[in-house]
């Protein structure tokens, strides 16, 4: 039996060590390290393969692009300018030239800023004007695309201040208009002033266009404070070959539109060998698989990228599946890798403490623990029994309970925890408890550090799960059982009453009921006709029986038995009159409940609402709700609105409480 909980101790482990290890294979990324190296392009529709990347800031002249096709390796040719290849550029500059940006920012400086990123791109860009700062919904390009650059600075230099910003939907409603253009790299340039407040297009249809159109965001604004510019932060992170710049005392607007022309500028195009790519012509005449995905080594950085055989793919084209083969286990390949990862840490955390569980409690069937209940025991048999029995605990458990037990009695609380767990029938010890209660605390702890990918704050507050799961499960079986003896109490006195009639002496009718009572009531009956015949005075068993049980109509029943010891009088029929009190206090209770019943739904109803409507609001537009986080008015609102609630839940549960 011993060994049995050993090796489920063992297997817990295991499985623990499994989770963790399925975690990072499931959820591995198809980037293999953080540098800011991107593929933006990959052309096989020729008879030599094209790549367009952007390269890391730090990259050596004299570092090779490699090529992974299958497992073999091809050195890409000398890297050239973008502008030296077939590969064209698009490019659609969106500019805000509302009153909320020439306030915050200033139209000049923006202007600059986007006449100077137009200085910094090669000169056959083919490049669109937008105005997001006019208020017209109706978005029409100033300019459309041209190479020819004089015509957009002219039109810069015409515009004025506009009315309201509208960025949103110009980026939203202008990205369609590279369809009509070649398959070549597309960037959206916004230069931003204000926070586009005026948009009637949400960010996430802006992004969606964008990730339609294969087309990379830039946004260039300011380093203002109070300013917040998150969702355009947001949007470039979300799509490929997104660039965030922001203007700050050090480099103000103009240079950072500046330093983006550059950027795109020093786009790369490196020629490489397709001999090894295997085409869709080749797998359906030879067999095989075709070639789907490449990995482009550069330096220290690499990524790999899901790529066409015949074909260009780019933008979000160039994505490959979020997880990717890394184990012979069919299992990891895909989302499952994740969900078995969770699955087997919950598996391992269930285990664990089980089998904790079975080690501290064991089986004590010595006679020491048969008599524990009726005081300590200094006799040779108990002492031989209590030796027998802790000599198969192992020292190190039994030290870390005597320290626990210790903790505990510092603190004061090592009476009312032995109070809480007899009466919720569990069977441990408190040092016992206290181990398995921290150690699930240090289970949860490492499983939701690992899980959460190092966050400590969700493994803390998973740890702090843990510590309040155990204690409030005990609460919860200490009330169900208090419940249950008190829905028992008046069938029982009525037949303590009956045995009482039938001739049998207090002693032996509190017996009888204890045989033949049902549980737990019956066996706390039991305990007192034991702890009597032991030697206890019945007065006090007769207490330490309320004690247990907890119930005030019981406390009742015993004072009335303990008046009646003294004075005399008919111990049955009072028995009997205590019983009928009960049973017609209980019929009452049924009849409050059913009628405040109403009320406890309405105060659920209204507890609960705001949050659902909040989660419902969350998920069909999180930019409406997410204003109550952003601001220090959201804030308050919520905080007030959490007070309401908890002082309108105090007030309807005073309202429908009747005390009988």
């Amino acid at each position: 039996m011993r060994r049995g909980r050993i090796l489920a101790a063992l297997a817990a482990i295991l499985l623990l060590f499994l989770g963790l290890v399925a975690a990072p294979l499931g959820a591995q990324s198809t980037a293999v390290d953080g540098s800011d190296f991107e593929v933006l392009r990959v052309d096989l529709s020729g008879g030599q393969g094209l790549v367009a990347y952007r390269p890391p800031a730090d990259l050596e002249s004299d570092t090779e692009l490699v090529v992974d096709i299958g497992g073999d390796d091809v050195v890409a040719s000398s890297r050239s300018a973008v502008s030296n290849t077939r590969i064209d550029q698009y490019t659609i500059l969106v500019v805000d030239n509302s009153e909320t940006a020439d306030q915050i920012t200033g139209w000049t400086q923006i202007r600059s800023a986007a006449l100077a990123y137009l200085d910094s791109v090669t000169a056959d860009t083919e490049v669109m004007l937008v105005l997001a700062g006019d208020g017209n919904l109706d978005i029409r390009p100033e300019v459309s695309f041209t190479t020819d650059h004089g015509a957009i600075r002219q039109a810069l230099n015409a515009t004025d201040v506009g009315s309201a910003a509208i960025t949103w939907n110009a980026i939203a409603d202008s990205t369609p208009a590279f369809a009509a253009e070649g398959a070549g790299l597309r960037n959206v340039v916004v230069f931003a002033g204000s926070p586009a407040g005026a948009s009637t297009v949400p960010p996430a249809v802006a992004r969606g266009n964008l990730l339609t159109a294969n087309a990379a965001l830039t946004v260039v604004g300011p380093e203002t404070a109070n300013l917040d510019l998150s969702e355009f932060q947001n949007s470039t992170t979300a799509v490929r070959g997104g660039i965030f710049l922001r203007g700050t005392a050090d480099a103000d607007m103009v240079a950072a539109g500046a330093a983006a022309g550059e950027i795109h500028r020093s786009t790369l195009v490196s020629q490489f060998s397709t001999d090894n790519v295997v085409t869709l012509d080749q797998t359906r005449q030879e067999g095989g698989v075709a070639t789907s995905q490449m990995t482009f080594s550069l330096g220290n950085a690499s990524e790999r990228v899901r790529v066409v055989s015949d074909g260009v793919a780019a933008g979000a084209g160039l994505v490959p599946p979020a997880f990717v083969e890394t184990s012979r286990f069919d299992i990891l390949d895909g989302g499952q890798g994740a969900l078995l990862a969770i699955g087997l840490a919950v598996v391992a955390a269930l285990l664990f403490s089980y089998s904790m569980l079975s080690i501290f409690a064991g089986n004590d069937d010595s006679l020491n623990s048969t008599l524990s209940v009726y005081g300590p025991q200094d006799g040779p048999e108990a002492a031989v029994a209590d030796a027998e029995f802790q000599s198969q605990r192992a020292k190190i458990i039994e030290q870390v309970v005597e320290k626990a037990e210790e903790a505990a009695a510092s603190r004061g609380n090592l009476g009312t925890t032995t109070s809480l767990l007899e009466k919720a029938e569990v069977p441990l010890r408190v040092g016992e408890a206290f181990a398995i209660q921290v150690g699930l605390v240090v289970v949860a702890l490492v499983v939701g550090f690992f899980l959460s990918g190092g966050n400590i704050l969700f493994a803390l507050i998973l740890g702090l799960l843990a510590g309040i799961v155990p204690v409030t499960y005990i609460k919860f079986k200490v009330g169900r059982r208090a419940k249950k003896l008190e829905s028992q109490l008046p069938d029982t006195l009525n037949l303590l009453a009956s045995t009482l009639k039938a001739g049998y002496s207090f002693v032996q009718g509190m017996d009888a009921v204890g045989n033949e009572g049902d549980e737990p009531l019956a066996g706390e009956f039991r305990r007192t006709v034991n702890e009597a015949r032991l030697g206890k005075d019945l007065d006090v068993a007769l207490d330490d029986l309320a004690e247990r049980v907890s119930s005030v109509d019981l406390l009742w029943a015993i004072v009335a038995i303990k008046i009646q010891r003294e004075v005399g009088g008919n111990l049955a029929e009072l028995l009997t009159t205590v019983a009928d009190t009960m049973t017609a206090r209980t019929r009452l209770r049924g009849e409050v409940a059913a009628l405040t019943a109403e009320g406890r739904v309405s105060a659920l109803v209204l507890l609960f609402l705001p949050f659902g409507v909040g989660l419902a609001m969350f998920f069909l537009n999180k930019d409406y709700i997410s204003l109550l986080w952003q601001s220090t008015i959201g804030y308050a609102a919520m905080g007030g609105a959490m007070v309401s609630m908890v002082i309108g839940a105090l007030w309807m549960r005073k309202i429908i409480d009747i005390e009988i």
